[in-house]
């Protein structure tokens, strides 16, 4: 499909890296993305890098420093000429059961085609792998209407349409859950938006924050940071005020996705 491009991004785990693609080759994400639209951003690339990407066929970035998770988000979408962009960092595994990876894809184009402001998260929902948030029976016990991360939330609640009341769904091929921002925070869980999103309301606001917020932690927690706490955000002008709106109020979507978070 020529519509999609799925941006790796990647710091040294050769062996991780490795074990990633080989499941996105065998399980047929390569069949749908072809190679133009396949780019993998290295930090501190190393011939070890080229070697991997030129094995699986991946359009190749990078730079010789590590310009954080921020810039390198930034540079994978400029670089992404599709309609749809794929967020993947080096450790999210493509599974083979559950569900059927072409009826996943096709949920995912039809929900950003009917949202142009979703997020739609593709890992697995019963399933994602690891998770920095938890719950167990203590957790089961309270009101959670507040909670920040719902999505993940998922993998541990035996009923969400029951624990979280007025939870919406949506059914295409496979059964979504919808979320409003306020449910989830902004995490880079493997996730797929209409690229328009992402260069006209997502980007603005990173560099905005990035060239305005002396204290943001560019390497590692600034993309969340910006996108989970926009009332941070200095200098603001209209046109922020505005993109900081609509981003407060995307939607995400999880249900029909089959990746898993890798994480060794």
């Amino acid at each position: 499909m020529d519509e999609i491009t799925i941006g790796y991004l990647s710091w040294r785990r050769h062996n991780i890296l490795e074990q990633t693609l080989k499941s996105h080759q065998e399980n047929g994400l390569f069949n749908i993305i072809p190679p133009q639209n396949r780019i993998i951003f290295f930090q501190e690339i190393s011939e070890k890098d080229k070697q991997i990407a030129d094995k699986y066929e991946l359009q190749i970035r990078g730079s010789k420093e590590n310009i954080g998770i921020l810039n390198a988000f930034i540079r994978l979408v400029e670089n992404c000429k599709t309609k749809y962009f794929i967020f993947c960092e080096n450790d999210f595994l493509l599974m083979s059961d559950d569900y059927n990876l072409q009826k996943s894809i096709d949920d995912m184009c039809r929900i950003l085609d009917c949202d142009p402001y979703a997020q739609v998260k593709l890992s697995n929902s019963k399933s994602p792998g690891f998770l920095y948030v938890k719950g167990g029976e203590e957790w089961l016990k309270h009101d959670q209407s507040n909670y920040k991360y719902k999505v993940e939330s998922l993998s541990w609640i035996p009923d969400p349409k029951n624990f979280y009341k007025n939870m919406k769904t949506i059914n295409y091929n496979y059964e979504w859950f919808v979320f409003n921002s306020g449910d989830q925070n902004w995490s880079n869980h493997i996730y797929a938006c209409n690229t328009s999103y992402l260069e006209n309301v997502i980007l603005p606001l990173l560099r905005h924050n990035r060239d305005n917020n002396k204290d943001l932690d560019i390497r590692y927690q600034g993309l969340e940071d910006t996108l989970n706490f926009t009332d941070k955000i200095p200098n603001l002008n209209d046109n922020i005020r505005e993109l900081i709106n609509r981003h407060d109020n995307r939607k995400l979507y999880s249900g029909g996705g089959n990746f898993f978070h890798n994480k060794n």
